[in-house]
């Protein structure tokens, strides 16, 4: 009877399908857990690299902008029938001479540039360039022809110029300058654009100082 009773004891070391339908519903729980983390790891990594990527675009599009501005040049070229600074500033568009294109662009000496808002599909915060030495003369450029795309999508783009500080202290922003009528480039130009980021519309805002603009006899 002892020996009977021994051989159906249940094993010591041993489970019970109840607690192995546990164990198995407890690892299914941690291994959900685990990929969902793993995937919120991933989305997280994917989306900062896409505002890193993003922020580095409009940096380097500001500092082409910085570059080009900074350099616009009062050189006298044949505008119309007149030899005169070339300028242009309107409030979605900004075109001038400049005596130092940004790296990207091919050659050397001075060159007509110019930025505006690109619109429709494939549009954004555009620029485009050309010879000062045209035989139609640089005042038949309207500053659109083989655009290149900076920061595509970018909108809301706006250009306003100051002549500098009044006595006060205070700058006065127009939304147009036009070297003819005040005799001289603009001391400053501000930029603004609006660029769609991972995060939703982010602005964009800077001046930019014009050295040429102390006083240019147009």
């Amino acid at each position: 009877m002892e020996a009977r009773n021994r051989g159906i004891a249940k094993n010591p070391g041993g489970f019970t399908l109840l607690e192995l339908v546990v164990a198995l519903t407890i690892l299914a729980l941690i291994a959900g857990s685990v990929t969902v983390g793993i995937r919120l790891a991933a989305a997280s990594i994917a989306r900062g690299e896409a505002v890193a990527h993003e922020a580095a675009r409009t940096r380097a599009t500001v500092g082409i902008l910085e570059r080009a501005i900074r350099s616009a040049d009062p050189l006298l070229i044949p505008v119309e029938d007149n030899t005169t600074v070339y300028f242009a500033g309107e409030a979605n568009q900004v075109r001038f001479l400049t005596a130092q294109p940004p790296a990207t662009i091919r050659g050397g000496g001075p060159m007509l540039i110019s930025f505006f808002e690109l619109s429709g599909d494939g549009g954004g915060l555009a620029m485009a360039t050309a010879s000062p030495f045209r035989s139609e003369g640089a005042g038949s450029w309207r500053g659109t022809e083989g655009p290149r795309v900076l920061i595509p999508g970018a909108t809301g783009i706006a250009f306003t110029y100051s002549q500098g500080p009044s006595e006060d202290g205070v700058w006065e922003w127009l939304p147009a300058w036009d070297p003819k009528e005040t005799g001289r480039l603009p001391a400053a130009v501000r930029v603004e654009f609006t660029v769609e980021t991972v995060d939703g519309p982010a602005g964009t805002a800077f001046v930019v100082p014009v050295p040429a603009g102390e006083g240019v006899d147009g």
